[in-house]
């Protein structure tokens, strides 16, 4: 069964670019074995996640995001099942830069729209400079 989780976060101040490239290349490394996919959107200060697939390394994947000591104040979007698989799935973990807050993503709260917090993924997504 495929679930979804999605999520903000506060990176911490002194986020080095060194770590936060190491943590992508793990985890795209370990979603690519495992079969999730989704996007990483950062504007500096805040990530925004959604990723999904198979249930069990989905909630390993949950996990490891929320033990790491990279950020804080994670606000869970979405946890469950995507009514509409498939949202991100040409990438184990795509990154994005963003310009500015995503203003879109903070309005969702839990739980959020499934169709609606893809689109405003999305949107930004389409915005964003892709890494």
């Amino acid at each position: 069964m495929i679930e979804c989780y999605a999520y903000i976060s506060r990176a911490l101040p002194d986020l080095d670019p060194v770590d936060l490239s190491r943590i992508i290349i793990h985890s795209r490394g370990f979603n690519d074995t495992h079969g999730i996919t989704g996007v990483l959107l950062y504007d500096g200060a805040t990530f925004y996640q959604y990723i999904e697939g198979p249930a069990e390394p989905l909630a390993d994947a949950r996990q490891r995001i929320e033990a790491s000591r990279h950020h804080s104040g994670i606000q869970v979007l979405l946890d469950g099942i995507p009514h509409n698989p498939g949202a991100f799935s040409t990438w184990s973990l795509g990154y994005l830069v963003l310009d500015e807050p995503a203003h879109a993503l903070h309005a969702f709260m839990l739980p959020a729209d499934h169709a609606q917090l893809v689109g405003a993924f999305n949107g930004l997504v389409a915005q964003a400079d892709v890494m």
